[in-house]
């Protein structure tokens, strides 16, 4: 069970700062669940620095979330959003977090 959660909220990670990474003028956002695997994703420096140089042309991929949480249904429209572009998402982790949204500041250059 554990690794099984672990796997689709990593999964789901990837698939959140791919999708912002390819689309860097769509507003996107993030529920806590999924931001659990985009921090680990970022932690681990060489994984991150490996994403940012194959997928973000060897540009840092900057991580400026606010402190408030939205709830105005972004990470619904996130989850919506990814599924268009491709990304099967696990519908179960984005409908938890659905209103509880954690945005990140625009005020960062090339931050998702």
């Amino acid at each position: 069970m554990v690794r099984d959660m672990t796997e689709r909220i990593l999964g789901n990670a990837v698939m959140y700062v791919m999708g912002s990474i390819e689309n860097p003028d769509q507003h996107l956002g993030v529920g806590k669940l999924v931001d659990i695997g985009v921090h680990q994703l970022i932690l681990d420096t060489p994984v991150w620095w490996g994403i940012c140089r194959l997928y973000n042309g060897g540009r840092f991929k900057h991580h400026a979330p606010f402190i408030d949480r939205r709830r105005d249904g972004l990470c619904l429209r996130t989850g919506d959003f990814l599924r268009t572009q491709g990304w099967a998402i696990d519908e179960e982790l984005w409908a938890i977090d659905g209103a509880d949204c954690s945005p990140c500041d625009d005020k960062v250059p090339d931050s998702h």
